[in-house]
């Protein structure tokens, strides 16, 4: 699933870029209009993979309570299963 939609409509913005970096940028042929696009969606990929592992590392914390607390359904299998002597 992309991350923007990148067949949405252009829409012109004005950047504030160090000139020596425009000047450089466009005797090289390079289109400043796509590497800001690329930068500012990289920022943006950037920011939703560290919010997603955020949101990981919590679920990983909050199960780790719950097994501290409550133990694993393994566990109590394996426990109901011993107290019958099925193992």
């Amino acid at each position: 699933m992309a991350a923007y939609d990148a067949g949405a409509a252009k829409r012109p913005v004005n950047l504030t870029i160090n000139s020596d970096l425009v000047a450089r940028a466009r005797a090289e042929g390079l289109n400043l209009s796509a590497l800001a696009e690329q930068a500012v969606a990289a920022a943006l990929a950037g920011i939703a993979k560290a919010r997603f592992e955020a949101e990981i590392a919590q679920a990983c914390r909050v199960h780790g309570q719950y097994l501290a607390e409550f133990g694993s359904l393994g566990d109590a299998v394996r426990a109901t299963a011993d107290a019958a002597g099925q193992t």
